[in-house]
């Protein structure tokens, strides 16, 4: 399924997972990698479905817990349910900076920046090199009237994506900060 996505093939790869599926319904690995599947083709509601299906499977998965909460929160919808699932995680998983950047994201959303601030800072610390956890550090340090810490974050995101459209979003946010 992967490989028929990867090569501009996606209906072959639902095929592909449209049979797994019959085979194995309550499988919570296959439901989770067609979870994320649905997700790569920008069809969230239904990745959040199938990773939901996880979860009563398996109640305490920290990464399909952290899936839903972190699309939650990214949405800007349920994001109480989103601060529960992710805090779920975290306790499952402390050290994955993926989580904590979650965490940071959903205290973000919820106006809590100083926690979103120690959060980000922990996630960069797990995770120096990951693009996104540094955009949103330099989104929390820019909120919090910390431009010089913005500029930094967002300089290194545009260093580390590799994706045009990302690097274009990043440096749009580069270019709006203001000493």
């Amino acid at each position: 399924a992967s490989f028929y996505q990867e090569h501009g093939q996606p209906e072959k790869g639902q095929a592909v997972y449209a049979e797994a599926l019959s085979r194995y319904p309550d499988n919570p690995r296959v439901l989770f990698e067609h979870a994320l599947f649905l997700d790569r083709l920008a069809r969230q509601d239904e990745a959040i479905a199938e990773m939901q299906k996880v979860l009563a499977i398996e109640p305490h998965n920290p990464y399909a817990l952290n899936y839903v909460g972190y699309t939650w929160a990214d949405r800007g919808v349920n994001l109480k349910e989103a601060l529960d699932f992710i805090q779920q995680a975290v306790a499952l998983k402390p050290r994955d900076g993926f989580i904590r950047d979650s965490l940071g994201w959903v205290y973000f959303r919820l106006g809590e920046t100083g926690r979103a601030r120690t959060e980000l800072e922990k996630a960069r610390d797990l995770e120096p090199t990951d693009p996104h956890i540094l955009e949103h550090l330099g989104d929390v340090y820019l909120n919090g009237h910390e431009p010089r810490q913005a500029t930094q974050a967002y300089r290194r995101a545009l260093e580390l994506y590799e994706d045009g459209k990302e690097k274009e979003a990043v440096a749009r946010k580069l270019d709006s900060v203001r000493p």
